[in-house]
């Protein structure tokens, strides 16, 4: 099985088994990844060239041929192949799974070579779904959504925690926080022991955390994977490390931590932890970045599924802070951020929203607003959004 049929049959797996792409092209080559994550990026800016070009809806087009024609678009508008090679090598992959459609990707094809068709609406243009971008207009005005919509769509390598020695040669220290590095390529190669893959943006929330508690005990209440956990460990924080699944908590077992098997929402403590980080399950609209396929699997009515979830946590982690909470998550939607949060110091005293930025690492600062931590990706990060809460004195 050659390349391009390789990440055709990936593309069908991630699409009908709901698989992560990161996940499944572990160990794929960089023209298989290249193309997979390509496709699923560009997805609808794809669509909206071969409807243009084939003159007809994709509705009306067998499935395994729409994502062939992705495949030889992507190449043609997007990569560095020669164009002749693009359309030719797609037609082969088109004959050996869709061999009366061979003339029609080949039409399709040689009229992309010609000339790329440019899509207007933004919303086309930046590859998103319409009611996603839409709701980023909302709310962060047009030209803010514009930016966030674009920086998903740029390339994107892995990021590490580096926990002993030095980073790889070719590493870039984060500008964001400290000991983090951007690579600039796989990670999967890298010692597990001394670097661990970890989002800048997640590594800032961890700092800020580990900062509130200044040296102080750490509730990590959430914390699958576990990154977060092990960046406030190395800045001398005192971590217990709990979550819902054991599966989820076992690459952390050989590290030597105290780890925790429970429901947040009913947690097994007898005493109050000085801080409690709650990094909450949410929609992830801020890692689309990395995850391109999620932005085409959510759908609107699902940003509020774990709203009662999110909500039902916070007043858990309230319960169980001394001092502070940082309440924290990967979505840039309102409703599972500021909503949560006024919700729950609505119905709970004791607590009152704070101004975060003194805790925020200094390289993040600038995306604080009005208290808040709202990282978005044009900072080359995911996004996450970041409220802390002080108990009243």
């Amino acid at each position: 099985m050659n390349e391009r049929d390789r990440a055709l049959q990936i593309l069908k797996r991630i699409e009908s088994e709901s698989l992560y792409a990161s996940i499944i092209l572990a160990g794929e080559s960089g023209f298989v990844r290249t193309i997979v994550l390509g496709v699923l990026r560009w997805r609808s800016r794809l669509d909206f060239i071969i409807e243009t070009l084939a003159e007809r809806k994709l509705s009306k087009v067998d499935p395994v041929v729409v994502g062939i024609l992705r495949i030889g678009v992507y190449q043609i508008a997007y990569m560095d192949v020669p164009a002749h090679a693009a359309v030719s090598e797609t037609v082969d992959l088109a004959a050996r799974y869709a061999k009366r459609a061979r003339g029609f990707v080949n039409a399709v094809l040689r009229r992309a070579a010609e000339k790329i068709p440019d899509p207007s609406d933004p919303a086309t243009r930046f590859a998103h779904p319409r009611w996603l971008f839409d709701r980023w207009v909302k709310t962060w005005g047009p030209e803010r959504a514009a930016l966030i919509a674009e920086a998903d769509q740029r390339l994107s390598y892995p990021d590490a925690l580096v926990l002993s020695g030095d980073p790889p040669g070719d590493a870039i220290p984060s500008t964001l926080v400290d000991g983090v590095v951007r690579l600039s390529g796989s990670s999967a190669d890298l010692d597990r022991q001394r670097f661990y893959p970890m989002d800048e943006g997640s590594a800032v929330i961890a700092a800020t955390a580990a900062a509130a508690a200044s040296g102080g005990d750490v509730l990590d209440m959430a914390a699958a994977p576990g990154g977060k956990s092990l960046y406030m460990s190395s800045r001398g924080a005192r971590v217990v490390i709990s979550d819902v699944s054991l599966g989820r908590l076992r690459p952390l077992m050989s590290r030597g931590n105290r780890l925790v098997v429970s429901d947040g929402r009913t947690p097994p403590f007898r005493r109050r932890f000085q801080t409690v980080l709650l990094d909450a399950p949410c929609s992830a609209t801020g890692t689309i970045r990395k995850n391109p396929e999620l932005k085409w699997r959510l759908r609107e009515p699902g940003i509020v599924e774990l709203t009662g979830l999110q909500t039902s946590l916070l007043a858990s982690a309230l319960e169980t802070a001394a001092e502070t909470v940082i309440y924290s998550t990967c979505s840039l939607e309102p409703e599972e951020n500021d909503a949560v949060v006024a919700s729950v110091l609505s119905n709970r005293s004791g607590f009152s929203l704070a101004d975060i930025t003194q805790y925020v690492p200094s390289g993040a600062r600038q995306w604080v607003s009005e208290g808040v931590l709202r990282l978005t990706p044009e900072s080359g990060a995911d996004g996450f959004t970041a409220f802390l809460l002080k108990r009243s004195r």
